[in-house]
């Protein structure tokens, strides 16, 4: 059975809800507890913690489904992207400059 274009493009749309949903979770338990921390039960506190923590598997899930999705970040419009894309290119720069002084002959000697 194959899926048809118009399914496969409701399933995507719910999984990008489903993913935004979660880390929007995360950050109202993140203001619920910073909020009323004084005031909750131990149990809650550690209840909104857990849920407070986008976990790395989320965010690697995340991450994979805007890579496959070829969304990006447009740099010009932010400027710490700016920032950290000179830092990055000085890097490379840096190491092609340090790899094209290296006798490749030597490494395999």
């Amino acid at each position: 059975m194959s899926a048809t274009e118009k399914e496969l493009s409701a399933l995507h749309n719910k999984v990008a809800k489903a993913l935004s949903d979660k880390l929007e979770s995360a950050d109202t338990a993140g203001a619920l507890l910073e909020e009323f921390r004084d005031e909750l039960p131990e149990e809650v506190i550690k209840y909104l913690a857990a849920q407070s923590d986008a976990s790395p598997a989320l965010l690697t899930v995340i991450t994979r489904f805007l890579k496959d999705n070829s969304i990006t970040a447009v740099i010009e419009e932010n400027e710490e992207l700016t920032a950290l894309d000179k830092q990055l290119a000085e890097k490379r720069k840096r190491r092609v400059g340090r790899l094209e002084l290296v006798d490749t002959d030597e490494l395999y000697d």
